[in-house]
């Protein structure tokens, strides 16, 4: 069978020179999409290597990579990484990005995912997205992650024999594009868990009910490992963290602090906060119980001295300073609570 030739400006040109016009832009986006398809599972592996090169456990039960023509999708099954001090098991995880975009990545997190964190001397904390979660992840074109942002829902945290569910947790991370001098804000960090139910033994004076916990803080100074050698070396190079809000809302209580963080001589937690207070006699009428007589009476003095009438129709407020030092916690000149030694 003979092609047809068509006539144009230029003369006749055959039917199957057309064919390849079409067919040969097509080939190399194919080509090119396998390629970067492949130098993402590369990366994975070099980052799964480089993890272990730096003692952690990082382990997974397959990776695959797909979505051609129009995306590029890595699902890895089983992913299971361990640090120091934490550990996070889940079902699946999905990273997707456009082939003409892969600096900004969509996550998924199938099935249940599980964070344990531990700390010498105390129990085990585990929290338990049993909904899943979701997020965004953006990275240079050097490979250095830039800003995450993720959801889970439908939460349990445990430690020893207290549960405690909660509806939702949005985590946010970002870094600069270059590491920070010890001036500069090194890593950006913020918490917020929605909807959750303590325990049984609550003061019974709050309810079970907090209806809000948020973390917004800023590490200056290149972030450090969770190590010794690396925290001290922070630390003496004036590596701080700025407490930009923590907060609570749990029954009629309502809490604000912000300040400094620190690291003292023997990398236990230094603190020289602000906190703003609502509904602080409520709250020390909850764990009275809990005082004895003299402290109580202590503590009744104390927030009669610093409340003053500055909230809605004249509710008490507490401005006052929130210190720790030599792992103790004190409001004002109150000693509150003696603060358990932190193991790197």
């Amino acid at each position: 069978m003979r092609l047809p030739k068509l006539r144009g400006r230029f003369g006749r040109v055959p039917a199957a020179a057309l064919a390849l016009l079409v067919v040969l832009p097509l080939a190399g986006y194919a080509l090119w999409w396998w390629q970067a398809a492949r130098t993402v599972e590369q990366g994975v592996r070099a980052w799964i290597e480089e993890q272990r090169a730096n003692g952690a456990l990082a382990e997974h039960g397959g990776l695959t990579v797909d979505g051609f023509p129009f995306t590029l999708r890595a699902a890895v099954e089983q992913p299971h990484l361990a640090t120091r001090g934490a550990e996070w098991r889940g079902a699946r995880l999905i990273a997707e990005a456009a082939p003409w975009n892969v600096t900004q990545v969509a996550l998924t997190f199938p099935g249940e995912h599980r964070l344990t964190l531990v700390q010498a001397g105390q129990p085990p904390l585990d929290v338990t997205a049993r909904g899943g979660g979701s997020g965004q992840a953006r990275w240079t074109l050097a490979g250095r992650l830039e800003q995450l942002t993720l959801r889970f829902t439908d939460l349990m945290a445990q430690m020893a024999e207290w549960p405690m569910p909660i509806a939702s947790l949005d985590v946010s991370a970002a870094q600069p594009p270059e590491p920070a001098e010890h001036t500069g804000t090194g890593l950006s960090v913020g918490l917020t868990a929605n909807g959750m139910t303590l325990p049984e033994n609550a003061p019974p004076a709050l309810g079970r009910d907090l209806r809000r916990a948020e973390l917004s803080a800023r590490v200056l100074g290149r972030p450090p490992r969770p190590e010794p050698a690396s925290l001290s070396a922070w630390s003496r190079d004036g590596g701080t963290v700025q407490l930009d809000r923590l907060a609570m809302d749990w029954g009629p209580l309502a809490v604000a602090m912000a300040g400094t963080l620190a690291l003292d001589g023997e990398l236990q937690p230094q603190a020289a906060l602000t906190a703003e207070i609502h509904g602080a006699p409520a709250a020390l009428n909850a764990i009275k119980p809990m005082m004895r007589p003299n402290e109580a009476a202590l503590a009744r003095t104390v927030v009669a001295m610093l409340s003053r009438p500055t909230g809605p129709n004249g509710e008490p407020v507490i401005t006052a300073p929130v210190t720790v030092q030599d792992r103790t916690l004190f409001l004002g000149p109150l000693k509150v609570a003696s603060l358990p030694r932190v193991v790197w």
